[in-house]
């Protein structure tokens, strides 16, 4: 997890009080919170597999959630501006996580992927009493043997 945040951290438009390792404790605009609770039952996915893989490895794959939350003022424009600066933030993630699936040698003879992805918006700006609210809710999944 720690590579995850010390990633989020230097996407474009982040800075290191806007990425928490777990749910933040104030409110950040944009927020990239790594290690939170799932968005369906409230677990994640974990399995270890204990098998003869040859030398006697074992294999694990486990999900990290994450989620990506930005808010802007304004009308009913602002819902497609709130989203495209979430999106920005998230493609950059990915594209991270695609150039080194290992997480920074994390996966010893694993890969990472990012996936579960899914995206909530406000429908209208009084509804967060914030203005436009985008989420994008995703795991970054982990399978790895050892």
């Amino acid at each position: 997890m720690d590579y995850l945040v010390a990633t989020a951290r230097t996407l474009p438009g982040l800075t290191s009080d806007s990425v928490s390792d777990g749910f933040p404790a104030g409110v950040a605009n944009p927020a990239f919170a790594v290690g939170v609770v799932p968005f369906d039952d409230g677990d994640t996915a974990n399995e270890v597999v204990h098998a003869q893989l040859g030398a006697q490895m074992e294999r694990e794959t486990y999900e990290i959630p994450c989620e990506i939350a930005v808010g802007v003022g304004g009308g009913e424009e602002a819902a497609k501006a709130v989203r495209d600066q979430a999106f920005g933030i998230f493609d950059a993630f990915v594209t991270e996580i695609r150039r080194d699936r290992t997480l920074g040698g994390a996966l010893h003879s694993g890969a990472a992927l990012v996936t579960r992805v899914r995206m909530d918006q406000t429908a209208t700006p009084e509804e967060a009493g914030r203005g436009r609210i985008c989420s994008i809710k995703f795991a970054v999944r982990c399978d790895n043997r050892f």
